[in-house]
């Protein structure tokens, strides 16, 4: 089970029973260790997404309802129907589950805060940001220090973060009037990193004088860290202007400027452009929104402090800015667009500003606003795209055919692409596919011998494979764990990976079905070697260089999601013809092996 499919069971499961220890969500989970699940846990408190307790976790509160517009949805669990989307600068594989999404949809997409393939750049220009700060500190700071020791304190997993911190050393380097020293450590964005890196950072160069953060918890952390140690002769700098706790450090005089970003505006400029989108329009190339250095002084100027905090003041800060609201917007009706949002770090107020001016521009404007987290997102694309896979995988079976399938999600979906077929015998260990295809006419289904194994409702061991000796197969569909070139198809389980071994031996052709997030990782067990597989089907989102080492191998490999069309609904039956009569269903791309 990838990473983001466990956080949202997880969330699921504490959205079910309020309160769990680490060992009940493991139990529940199957096949997940307690301590993978007391990291998933932590990572999920980090971004506000659910609450540590002693011993477990439990269901975040409800929020308190915002007055806010009908026609708009905060924490929605899907994105099954939007119209358009904003994502963030999102890490690791699960990022491009989600923008292979959008081109899948062919869908508006904007990039948030840095450039993604397949989306239209939404932000402002971060090197300007962090070279104008830059040039201020180093003005401000010139004729006060002769040598500026500058503490970067980053997040080197983004590139956006990356472009500030590189800028805003470019930009001091120009304008300061001596020499300038720099040290760098990454905060990864989080207040509690950075403060140790930080701390560690000062003590091990106590004469730094300079801070500058990427973000606001960044150069929190490194204020908190300097005044802890009584350092009283560092100058702070920041770009981000993210809430309320920075605009306090900036009044207080703790941080002597900041590149503000706006993320009302980010927020706001996303809506009008999905909503001009929406009614027919292009999407410009980039969406580009503006910055303004803040100091104590100016504050005023572009946020006012009120009862609980500090709200943008656009009455003040719009005309310094060059910027007004965009008035060409239709005002849509019935049918609503949606519009979906996935906010990076929903607990964090660069998007929980973000995302109160998306809602208001959107009730404004007739739209629909669904916010999904990450991982809700994610898991649910996989999910499509494991339906896309399995309906591949059916077009290749013909009336008369006998197939073996496992156990596993996909194999759950090919089940239900074939109940509707005749003329089959279906062989399986899974309970699962058992129970969907039962009683199906023009369905033969056949149990398999073995042991019950509860936590996968599946059978395995020894006896599973007596039931080959007489009886002919001729494909075998396989859901695993990972697939590599280098490993084959693989599983998590022991006893799985021999069941499936079992029915690969059985069968006169092997596929395996693997979404792009389980290409490229090999699971604990084997099934088989990479050449015994004949055809890998998969989705656009795994990488050209997995498919091509296993396209090396000897095996074709089939993008299942390629100009993929709807289902046409035919069943298959005596008239449905095979891949090899038809040339290949049209709505897969194949790749084949390297003699082909």
């Amino acid at each position: 089970m990838i990473k983001a499919e466990r956080e949202a069971r997880i969330q699921s499961i504490l959205r079910d029973v309020g309160v769990a220890s680490i060992h009940e969500i493991a139990k529940r989970l199957g096949r997940v260790s307690a301590v993978t699940v007391r990291r998933d846990v932590a990572r999920l408190a980090e971004q506000g997404l659910v609450r540590r307790s002693h011993g477990g976790a439990a269901a975040p509160p409800l929020a308190r309802p915002q007055a806010q517009s009908s026609s708009t949805h905060a924490a929605s669990a899907d994105l099954d129907d939007v119209g358009a989307i904003v994502l963030p600068p999102l890490e690791g594989s699960g990022a491009e589950t989600l923008r292979l999404m959008a081109r899948r949809r062919r869908i508006p997409f904007l990039a948030e805060s840095a450039p993604q393939d397949g989306g239209v750049y939404l932000g402002p220009d971060n090197r300007a940001a962090g070279r104008d700060l830059g040039q201020v500190a180093g003005r401000e700071l010139s004729g006060k220090i002769k040598v500026a020791k500058v503490l970067i304190v980053s997040l080197e997993a983004l590139p956006n973060t990356r472009l500030r911190s590189d800028a805003f050393l470019e930009g001091f380097r120009e304008a300061f009037k001596g020499e300038v020293r720099h040290w760098r450590v990454d905060g990864r964005g989080v207040f509690k990193t950075a403060l140790r890196a930080s701390l560690d950072a000062l003590q091990a160069h106590p004469d730094i004088n300079v801070l500058f953060g990427v973000n606001d918890h960044s150069i929190l952390a490194a204020i908190e860290a300097a005044d802890s140690l009584g350092l009283d002769h560092v100058h702070a700098f920041s770009v981000g202007g993210e809430g309320a706790a920075l605009f306090e450090a900036l009044a207080a005089g703790k941080l002597l400027a900041c590149a503000a970003l706006f993320p009302e505006l980010v927020g706001t400029r996303a809506v009008e452009a999905l909503g001009l989108a929406l009614a027919g329009q292009a999407l410009p190339p980039e969406v580009k929104t503006p910055h303004a250095i803040l100091t104590p002084s100016a504050l005023g100027k572009y946020y006012r402090r009120e009862e609980g905090g500090w709200a943008f003041a656009p009455s003040g800060a719009l005309p310094s800015l060059g910027r007004e609201r965009n008035q060409s917007v239709p005002r849509f009706k019935t049918p609503r667009p949606t519009i979906g949002f996935v906010p990076h770090y929903p607990a964090h107020d660069w998007y929980r500003n973000m995302q109160r001016a998306m809602q208001r521009r959107a009730g404004e404007l007739g739209l629909t606003l669904r916010v999904a987290a990450p991982e809700t997102g994610i898991a649910r694309e996989i999910q499509a795209l494991r339906r896309v896979i399995a309906r591949a995988a059916a077009a290749l079976i013909r009336s008369g055919d006998t197939v073996l399938i496992n156990q596993g999600e996909t194999s759950l979906y090919l089940a239900d692409e074939l109940s509707s077929a005749h003329g089959l015998t279906v062989v399986t260990n899974s309970l699962d596919v058992l129970d969907r295809l039962n009683g199906r006419p023009g369905l033969k289904v056949i149990l398999t011998s073995g042991e019950f194994q509860a936590k996968d409702r599946c059978l395995v061991g020894p006896s599973l494979g007596a039931l080959f000796e007489t009886i002919r197969v001729d494909k075998a569909f396989l859901s695993v764990d990972g697939v590599t070139a280098r490993f084959g198809p693989s599983a998590a389980d022991e006893r799985l990976a021999l069941a499936g071994r079992r029915f690969a031996e059985a069968s006169r052709e092997v596929f395996v079905m693997a979404d792009h997030s389980l290409v490229g990782l090999d699971a604990s067990h084997r099934v088989v070697p990479a050449d015994g597989v004949d055809e890998l089907i998969t989705d656009s989102g795994s990488l050209p260089t997995h498919r091509f080492a296993f396209a090396s191998t000897g095996g074709r490999v089939t993008l299942a999601d390629e100009d993929a069309k709807e289902p046409s609904g035919r069943p298959l039956g005596p008239s449905a013809r095979s891949p090899s009569e038809e040339g290949r269903n049209d709505n897969r791309q194949t790749m084949g092996g390297m003699n082909a």
